[in-house]
Formats: structure tokens, sequence, C-alpha cells
């Protein structure tokens, strides 16, 4: 029986391309030998999973996001302001899965994704991507870390003035 004789008939056209832009994704990486996939019914989840003990990861690390340079292409600057303003502008609650999703029932907090693509526009806005929200946070610390370190130095020279 061929893949196209195993997909439902209630199937569209474009729930057939995202799930074969997702099986290729899934063989490319599967070739590299590091990974692991997970398959919910709506969610695929690509798990970083060692297939040798490493030395700088213990064994019992969590899984981890893909990030080198040498599997990146097309470099772009970031205004870390901007982001520290979507953040701050971000709706975050405590929220739980409804009971019918078969997810886990504990109370989470964190964004919308649907909020998460309006503000940053990254995601789906189904799943917000656990290095997109690294990212968003690493870029307004950033941020706030060159605020900071401006009003630090506006304070010392009004101190001088003022000595």
């Amino acid at each position: 029986m061929s893949d196209t004789d195993k997909k439902s008939p209630q199937q569209k056209p474009e729930d057939l391309t995202t799930m074969d832009q997702a099986k290729s994704r899934r063989a490319t990486l599967k070739k590299l030998g590091r990974f692991a996939t997970v398959t919910a019914p709506t969610v695929t989840l690509l798990l970083a999973a060692q297939t040798k003990p490493s030395r700088a990861l213990p064994p019992s690390s969590s899984p981890c996001s893909i990030s080198s340079r040498a599997l990146k292409t097309a470099k772009a600057e970031i205004d870390a302001a901007g982001i520290l303003a979507g953040v701050a502008a971000l709706p975050v609650d405590a929220w739980r899965y409804k009971p019918e999703t078969g997810l886990e029932q504990q109370t989470h907090i964190g964004p919308y994704a649907e909020d998460f693509r309006s503000v940053f526009g990254v995601g789906d806005g189904v799943t917000i991507s656990t290095i997109d929200a690294v990212g968003v946070c690493l870029a307004a610390i950033k941020a706030l870390s060159e605020k900071v370190g401006s009003l630090e130095a506006e304070l010392q020279r009004a101190r001088q003035k003022t000595a």
C-alpha cells in the first residue's frame, strides 16, 4: 500500500503538503543521525536525541534546539528594543489545555501562539517554537541590559554634576 493510499480522503491538499514537508524534514533530520521524532495528533516535535553520550551534556540533560551556524542561512539583524516592546505588549496568562486535546491538565503560564505570531512574526499561530521563545527572551534581555547601562551612565553623569 502506497503512502497516498494510507492518507485519509478527508484531508485537504494543503494538509497533504504540510504533511509532506514534515515528513521531508523528519527524513533529513534522521539522516543526520541525531534526532528522534514524537508525533501527537496535530503537533510534530523534533527532539534532539543524542545517539552517543556527550561529554558536554550529561545523559539526563533535557532536549535541546539545533542552533549551529553551520546549519543556518540568511542571518538578519533584529531590533532588540522592538522585541522588548513586543514582550511588554504580549499578553501572558495562566491557562490549561482543553480536556478534549488529550494533553496534560496542569496549569501553564505563557503567551498564546496567535499573539506570539502577531507580535514577533514567527511561528504558525498554533505552536511556539522553543528556539523562537528563547530568542525573544534573549533579545529582550539584551535590550534591557542596554537600557540599564544607558541609565547607569546617565545617573553617573548626573552625580558628577552635583558633586
